[in-house]
């Protein structure tokens, strides 16, 4: 059972809309809120799984785990698969996230195998920039820089800022120890950064940190989060966080403080997602090999707290 929690006050109807590929996703929906529940449509899965999501140019970008024609691109009006693009040359690449600048009109990606950056311009261009530690989460900065979240092999991280241009170093910020395998995370307006980390339910967390990696808060309540692998933050600061091994989309507010899930009773892991803001979709890539878009009631941003 898929379930949708919304807070008291959200107006009824948010709506898990069409997915990918070409038929039904595999669950019934509860709506916690009062009125009607959402609507589903459900869809087949392919043979490749999903390695990140992301929009440009008002197409949803889908990276799967293929050795060509990497990526999907279909229309964000009726979803309907649009063309492939590829990234020659590679074979056995372990994908690891995705990220998008319009304004740069390119796509990133993550590779875990031999750690680097692709990035693959919407004109043709392919470029490949070498990493020092494993990239795992990718984020495009407000100045159009590449965010990359990195892990060594004891488990500490570190933030490392690339230009967009030619992927060169622009700052390297590490981590505090308490932060244990990040996963992912996003530079806020104010130059903090939120960090989502751990793999086990005791070290997992959502964390804000300073511009030096040093820990000014941590999410607080009864959250509950087991390897929170993915972020989105609206503009109002309010943070979607992929739950994976709990199965569920959460919600926390501008001060990390848990409001409550948005999406619960996922059949697959949540691992990617990307929030476009005026539309008011959540774009959720699965462990397994969908891609789900929760459509969110209009009025959501205003009504959230």
């Amino acid at each position: 059972m898929l379930s949708t929690c919304l807070r008291p006050g959200f107006r009824p109807g948010l709506q898990l809309a069409r997915i990918m590929e070409c038929g039904l996703y595999p669950t019934d929906v509860a709506c916690c809120a009062a009125g009607t529940g959402p609507q589903v449509i459900q869809t087949l899965s392919k043979t490749d799984d999903v390695r990140g999501v992301t929009l440009i140019n008002n197409e949803l970008y889908v990276l799967r785990d293929r050795q060509n024609d990497q990526i999907d691109v279909y229309s964000t009006s009726d979803f309907t698969l649009l063309r492939r693009l590829s990234l020659p040359r590679l074979i056995n690449t372990s994908f690891t996230d995705m990220a998008s600048c319009e304004r740069k009109q390119c796509v990133y990606m993550s590779e875990s195998h031999k750690p680097c950056i692709h990035r693959l311009g919407l004109d043709g261009s392919v470029s490949r920039w070498p990493m020092r530690s494993i990239p795992w989460g990718l984020a495009v900065t407000r100045t159009c820089n590449l965010l990359v979240t990195c892990s060594d092999e004891d488990g500490g991280g570190k933030l490392v800022e690339l230009s967009s241009d030619d992927g060169s170093y622009v700052r390297e910020v590490r981590l505090q120890a308490d932060i244990h395998a990040p996963w992912h995370a996003v530079l806020l307006d104010v130059g903090q950064y939120v960090v989502v980390h751990g793999h086990l339910p005791d070290n997992s967390r959502i964390t804000r940190v300073s511009d030096d990696g040093r820990i000014l808060q941590s999410n607080v309540g009864d959250s509950g989060l087991y390897e929170p692998r993915h972020l989105a933050v609206d503009n109002h600061g309010f943070v979607f966080v992929a739950d994976s091994w709990n199965n569920r989309i959460s919600l926390f507010d501008p001060s990390l403080n848990y409001v409550r899930d948005v999406v619960s009773g996922m059949p697959d892991r949540p691992q990617y997602l990307c929030f476009h803001e005026v539309l008011q979709r959540l774009y959720v890539g699965h462990s397994g090999r969908t891609v789900v878009v929760v459509h969110l009631d209009s009025g959501q941003s205003e009504t959230r707290l």
